[in-house]
């Protein structure tokens, strides 16, 4: 058993950056295609389209005739991209690659230029290998990923990576005016953090549970009397790796945080727990040997 606990902790040091680094996107080595270039590609190709700090931004759309679908521009600092494929019946040509702000309403007639794609000559043999390859696609990863600075989260899709634990910070940038308004949950927070804030910006502190399973967790919104027959939709989502090796934490009980509400955090250590139930065992003794003394 020591052989064995001894293996699993020198190889936790390995897993870590595996499972705190969540998926990766569909196809890392596509091809880019920037603003106003021009790509020749076959049927099958899948390129990503990248766009620089002004060119763009997160949420926006690109489109063309010649995709399989159209793809949202996500944050993957410090670039937005999106990942797109051509589809297999594209014919021979060159076509426009178009993109529509996020929030647009609606379909957009003229969406503003972004690239352009050529279409190179394609087999029948080759469409009928392209058709197979489809099928066999990995699905889209939606996950963004924000530079450090940036205050956690910036979309529904804005992972990041927290321990099992950790006191982490929460900031809503969309609720002005609802001070005290909202309230989060999450299956991997301790206890129900309410959104607090007198300005534009609302913010709360929660604890992470300690023995909450790496993965991925959803995070949601809870508007005081507007919630009420609707579905639950994600409002955040965080990663959480293992708790750091060494570390001692306990959220059985709420973790409450300043801004949430008036009670302290309450963190009790697992030696804590231990020196509570042997100090319990000492007095226990000891009231026995009185007891056996009085009586003799």
């Amino acid at each position: 058993m020591n052989r064995l606990r001894t293996a699993a902790w020198a190889a936790l040091p390995l897993l870590l950056p595996l499972l705190a680094a969540g998926p990766a996107s569909a196809s890392p080595s596509a091809p880019p295609l920037p603003l106003d270039s021009v790509r020749s590609v076959h049927p099958g190709d899948t390129l990503t389209v990248t766009a620089k700090s002004g060119q763009a931004v997160n949420g926006d759309t690109v489109d063309s005739p010649v995709f399989l679908a159209a793809a949202r521009m996500r944050m993957r600092a410090p670039l937005l991209t999106a990942t797109v494929t051509i589809t297999c019946d594209a014919r021979p040509g060159t076509y426009p690659v178009g993109r529509t702000s996020a929030g647009a309403e609606g379909p957009v007639d003229h969406p503003a230029r972004w690239a352009r794609v050529r279409v190179e000559p394609a087999t029948e043999a080759a469409r009928r290998a392209c058709r197979d390859k489809a099928k066999k696609m990995a699905p889209a990863d939606y996950e963004e990923h924000w530079a450090v600075d940036y205050t956690w989260p910036q979309s529904d899709w804005d992972v990041r990576t927290f321990q099992a634990g950790s006191r982490i910070l929460i900031t809503d940038n969309d609720d002005e005016g609802l001070d005290g308004e909202v309230t989060l949950t999450s299956r991997a927070f301790a206890d129900r953090p309410v959104l607090r804030g007198a300005r534009a910006v609302l913010t709360a502190t929660t604890i992470l549970r300690c023995d909450a399973a790496p993965g991925l967790y959803a995070v949601y919104r809870h508007v005081r009397d507007q919630d009420q027959g609707r579905p639950d939709q994600p409002w955040a989502r965080l990663r959480i790796a293992p708790a750091a090796r060494g570390s001692t934490c306990s959220t059985q009980a709420a973790a409450h945080s300043p801004g949430t509400s008036r009670g302290a955090p309450v963190a009790w250590t697992a030696g804590g727990v231990l020196l509570a139930a042997a100090a319990g065992a000492a007095l226990l003794l000891r009231a026995r040997s009185r007891r056996r003394n009085h009586s003799s």
